[in-house]
């Protein structure tokens, strides 16, 4: 079995999150929440970041109670059981999987079309599929053996380029807001046009923006001093995130829009490009290559971070026999899982040729890691309940707070899988997908190494609330004392010794 090595610090911790969250969802998901619900996708915005927060919290205590690689497939398998740690897994790295696809896409799109601009081509490269998929591709494969070659996500000094021009974008704003004297009221009426069941399907279309922070659990086998580390890098970039979303929507209603401008038609006439289009408003031309430069920068870092993520999820799979053990092998030299990390591109890859629009896998993307969130807040709750004396990080106002996010991911899961049907047929074709392999493939083996894995570890007993019992017959009760010390030795800690007298007549 091979063993990491923890070498990723807080900065680089915080890396991974910063760079899967910040610039990508806002960027891609902006003009969907301004045209579902107009001014009050700011609402929207704030409120998915609530109980993101309130989701990471869980992430964190479980994360630091259990600082292994894995994530939510992790806190599956030590709390529920092999086969439904393996169906987590199995879904939550095809997640990961579709999250880099997208992104990859997206970097193609920016990438591509920047540089159409630049030459005024009117060929429209970033819109011909070919070039899209195959620079994509290309762009996977490079990315791939950058990632392969170090044992680090990579990408820090990407994600400071693009909060430095994401910040630049929001401090231009607020000078300019400074210097106009119209009422801002105006600019913010009327904030909810669609009302309340607007709100609420903007909230179920952009929660997927605030996904990141999990990649960091699912590290956290790489990650030093996990106990400290992991619920600071999560929640330090789930807030820096934060702090970049809601004040750059604030600045693009006010200065954003046009005199008599509305921001639901705008962004109903271009919904990918929406802040590129409000900052051309109040900086012009460079406020509109700097969102685009931001798109560049902020697609590729969430591209690494997935990829380097989903890589990770698939060698703790390796790892416990639910998948292949060729995906657990690590390069001696480097340290670094390269197998699962070219199956991983290679199933983007293959997404990217084969489903081409990957709209639809996108949505039971976002599905999945929602059901994944509400599940893992439900374990939250039973590894508390089970071991309530646990070290690591522990959630505040518990059990409140895991069940209310419970809920509210639930709830917009509900609502993914009802607006886009396409997206609960995709997740479910997956999920019989792996119910096969597992049966067929990977079953057998890894119920013979989870039960190893259970003989020598009382804890997990525990946490999966089992408690065997070892039946002791006796025939002559003066036994009774060495035989119940022995049974004793045979049993787990969490288990229980009966001894049963038997008669004689």
């Amino acid at each position: 079995m091979n063993a990491p090595t923890r070498h990723i610090g807080l900065f680089s911790a915080t890396s991974i999150g910063i760079g899967a969250i910040v610039g990508g969802g806002i960027l891609a998901l902006a003009g969907a929440a301004f045209a579902t619900t107009g001014p009050a996708a700011l609402l929207a915005f704030a409120l998915n970041g609530l109980i993101a927060v309130i989701t990471a919290l869980s992430f964190a205590e479980l994360a630091s109670a259990f600082p292994q690689s894995g994530g939510t497939y992790l806190f599956a398998k030590k709390v529920l059981s092999i086969r439904a740690a393996f169906n987590v897994g199995w879904v939550v790295w095809f997640a990961s999987i579709v999250a880099a696809a997208l992104y990859a896409l997206g970097f193609s799109s920016f990438a591509l079309g920047a540089v159409a601009a630049m030459w005024n081509s009117h060929t429209h490269l970033s819109q011909t599929p070919i070039f899209l998929i195959g620079f994509a591709a290309v762009t996977v494969l490079f990315t791939t053996w950058l990632l392969s070659r170090s044992p680090g996500s990579g990408g820090s000094w990407i994600n400071i380029l693009k909060v430095t021009v994401f910040a630049v974008l929001i401090l231009a704003g607020f000078w300019i807001w400074g210097k106009d004297q119209s009422p801002v009221s105006e600019k913010l009426m009327p904030f909810f046009p669609f009302g309340f069941n607007g709100l609420i399907q903007a909230m179920g279309y952009t929660f997927i923006a605030l996904q990141g922070f999990d990649l960091i659990a699912a590290v956290a086998g790489e990650i030093k001093e996990p106990r400290k580390t992991l619920p600071r890098a999560m929640l330090i970039s789930l807030l820096t995130a934060l702090g970049i979303y809601l004040p750059l929507l604030l600045v693009m209603l006010v200065v954003g829009v046009p005199q008599n401008g509305d921001i639901v038609a705008i962004a109903s006439e271009n919904p990918d490009l929406v802040l590129a289009v409000g900052a051309r408003v109040y900086l012009g031309p460079f406020g509109f290559w700097l969102v685009m430069l931001s798109g560049v920068l902020s697609m590729y870092s969430a591209l690494l971070a997935n990829l380097f993520a989903a890589s990770r999820i698939a060698q703790a799979m390796a790892r416990d026999r639910t998948l292949p053990s060729v995906l657990d092998q690590l390069n001696e030299r480097r340290g670094t899982p390269v197998n699962a990390m070219w199956v991983t591109s290679s199933l983007v890859i293959l997404i990217l040729v084969i489903v081409g629009d990957v709209s639809n896998a996108g949505a039971a993307s976002s599905l999945i890691f929602l059901i994944s969130f509400s599940l893992t807040h439900f374990i939250s709750l039973l590894v508390r309940q089970r071991q309530p004396d646990h070290s690591g990080f522990r959630t505040p106002g518990w059990p409140v707070l895991p069940v209310v996010g419970m809920l509210a991911c639930l709830g917009l899961a509900v609502f993914q899988g009802l607006a886009v049907p396409a997206a609960g047929v995709i997740a479910s074709i997956w999920l019989t997908a792996g119910f096969f392999f597992y049966l067929m493939l990977f079953g057998q083996r890894a119920k013979i190494f989870d039960a190893a894995l259970e003989h020598g570890d009382p804890d997990l007993l525990e946490l999966r609330g089992k408690s065997p019992l070892v039946l002791v017959p006796m025939a002559n009760p003066a036994n009774a004392g060495t035989l119940s010390t022995l049974a004793a030795a045979l049993s787990p800690s969490a288990g229980r010794v009966l001894l049963l007298n038997i008669a004689q007549r």
